[in-house]
């Protein structure tokens, strides 16, 4: 029987999202320290003992909190990025600029549901090694993205002369970092839609063959 159809193995997994869920909520509302186990069990609605079966410490579970953050509601935490729906979807794509066009709002909104989860985490790094050691892989990996869509570019021609896949793909990074959105929109008074339509057309304007 595949896991897919296991009552049990659904169960688990949906009192993983449901302590995930809860957690980050918990994180960006009273911060990492002030949060215990017993805190999350109590709004996740599990014994205390569930999570740690099921995660083994805290900073597991802040790891899986975040993970669904970015991944987002239709998605699970545990989906690889190059599984989940918006990736097919741009890769899909044929338009060298739409396709920086759908990276740049996916990066919206994912920074528009995770900021307040990282700034706590920002906050806590400094204190805490373990959640340092997460921050630091988690950041890594939002390199990952551009890593793996400036290659297609410049295979198919895409990328202006003399850039390199690697150059475009620190430019990309540099330029959807959650930071820019939160310039944008929350010190700048920009709407979500407005900075998401300039960061593709930056990104087009710097990265594409003109």
């Amino acid at each position: 029987m595949s896991s897919s159809a296991d009552p049990g193995n659904s169960r688990r997994q949906a009192t993983r999202r449901r302590v995930a869920e809860a957690a980050a909520r918990l994180f960006t509302t009273h911060g990492y320290a002030a949060t215990t186990l017993q805190t999350i069990a109590d709004e996740a609605g599990v014994h205390v003992q569930t999570i740690y079966q099921a995660f083994g410490n805290k900073v597991t579970v802040l790891a899986e909190a975040a993970a669904l953050v970015v991944a987002g509601p239709s998605e699970l935490a545990t989906t690889p990025p190059p599984e989940r729906a918006w990736v097919t979807e741009l890769f899909a794509e044929p338009d060298p600029a739409r396709q920086l066009a759908l990276y740049a709002h996916e990066m919206r909104t994912v920074s528009e549901r995770y900021m307040g989860l990282l700034d706590v985490m920002r906050v806590t790094a400094a204190a805490d090694p373990d959640v340092g050691t997460f921050l630091a892989k988690a950041e890594r990996g939002r390199y990952d993205g551009p890593r793996h869509i400036t290659p297609a570019l410049a295979e198919r021609g895409a990328l202006q002369p003399g850039l390199s896949a690697e150059r475009a793909a620190d430019i990309m990074y540099a330029i959807t970092t959650y930071d820019v959105f939160r310039s944008l929109v929350q010190d700048r008074g920009w709407s979500g839609q407005d900075a998401e339509d300039w960061i593709a057309a930056t990104l087009a304007r710097v990265l594409l063959v003109q």
